[in-house]
C-alpha cells in the first residue's frame, strides 16, 4: 500500500504548479497596470500642476515635469515616443506658452485653465492567450492657471 502512494504528491505538484505560476505571474501583471495607471494619473496631474503654479515657464517644462513624475514609477519608461505621448491644450485663443488668456493674470471671473493629457500603452510581462496583452491608459488633468 504504501509503494502505491509514492508518486502521489509528483503527480498533485505538477498538476498544481502550472495553476500557481499562471496566478503569480497574472497577479504580477495587475499590479503592474495598477501601479502604471496611477502614474500616468499622477504625470498628468503633475504636469498641469508645474503649469498652473508657475513652475513650468512653457510647455516643454510641464511636459517634463510629467514625464519626471511618471518616471519615478519602477518599471515605467517614457523613453520611447510611442509609448509615453504628453499633450497640452490651452484655452481657446491661447498661445503655447499660455500667454495670451483674456486677462494677465487671470481673475475669478475670466479664468484661464490647462489641461495635460497622458497616453501610455502597458503591455504585459507575456503575451496571455486570449486575454489581451495592450491596454492604453490614458488620463487627462485640467487646472487653472494662477499667474
Amino acid at each position: 500500500m504504501l509503494s502505491d502512494d509514492l508518486g502521489q504528491s509528483m503527480v498533485e505538484l505538477a498538476l498544481l504548479l502550472p495553476v500557481l505560476v499562471f496566478g503569480l505571474i497574472g497577479g504580477a501583471d495587475l499590479a503592474r497596470a495598477y501601479a502604471l495607471q496611477l502614474a500616468v494619473q499622477n504625470g498628468a496631474r503633475a504636469g498641469a500642476e508645474a503649469f498652473a503654479i508657475d513652475q513650468a515657464k512653457n510647455a516643454q517644462q510641464a511636459v517634463q515635469r510629467a514625464k519626471d513624475e511618471m518616471g519615478r514609477t519602477p518599471g515605467m519608461s517614457c523613453d520611447l515616443a510611442h509609448q509615453c505621448l504628453v499633450s497640452i491644450n490651452w484655452p481657446p485663443g491661447a498661445t503655447t506658452d499660455g500667454s495670451s488668456c483674456t486677462v494677465s493674470p487671470p481673475t475669478v471671473d475670466d479664468p484661464c485653465f490647462v489641461t495635460v493629457r497622458v497616453r501610455y500603452t502597458f503591455k504585459t510581462i507575456i503575451p496571455w492567450p486570449i486575454i489581451p496583452n495592450t491596454a492604453n491608459f490614458d488620463r487627462s488633468t485640467t487646472m487653472r492657471i494662477f499667474y
